[in-house]
């Protein structure tokens, strides 16, 4: 199906909200909460088990990172409320991507071992996490992390389409 102008514009949106979530973290979360407020409203009902799943799986998988020591958020012990935000945004957007895109698992595997670490190293430029290991590492880490994630949660949503 190709993607049509909301879409699109979604999708700049949530780059947008994205940004601004590394950017301004603390500063900007009474905006944040909004805004994953707002995606989860325009979130087909049926959907928000799934996605609050998906949001819950990824904070998990943030926190066991900071846990085993491999990054820290700016200023955090843990995985700080903006991230909840964050991930909770993201996923909204994710399930709008798999509704409206056909590719397979073996896709958002590639996907989530490239997008996914890319999020981190430019949230570590802009000063939001920091590695407790070599980059290198905990780059590697980071993309079987997302190799593994995306799929996951990709899963129910694309098996639905196989005929």
């Amino acid at each position: 199906m190709k993607p049509s102008i909301g879409f699109w514009l979604t999708t700049l949106g949530f780059d947008a909200y994205w940004t601004l979530a590394i950017i301004g973290r603390e500063r900007v979360l009474p905006w944040l909460l909004l805004g994953a407020g707002l995606a989860m409203i325009l979130t087909p009902g049926r959907q928000r088990k799934w996605v609050l799943l998906a949001a819950f799986l990824g904070i998990t998988m943030d926190t066991l990172w900071c846990y085993f020591g491999v990054f820290t958020f700016t200023g955090q012990l843990g995985v700080p409320l903006w991230m909840y935000a964050l991930w909770l945004t993201f996923s909204c957007w994710w399930y709008g991507l798999l509704v409206r895109l056909r590719f397979t698992i073996s896709v958002a595997a590639l996907l989530g071992a490239v997008s996914g670490p890319l999020a981190y190293i430019i949230g570590w430029q802009l000063n939001a996490m920091t590695p407790q290991i070599t980059p290198t590492l905990m780059i590697l880490i980071l993309s079987l992390g997302w190799a593994i994630y995306l799929p996951a949660i990709s899963w129910p949503i694309l098996c639905r389409r196989i005929p």
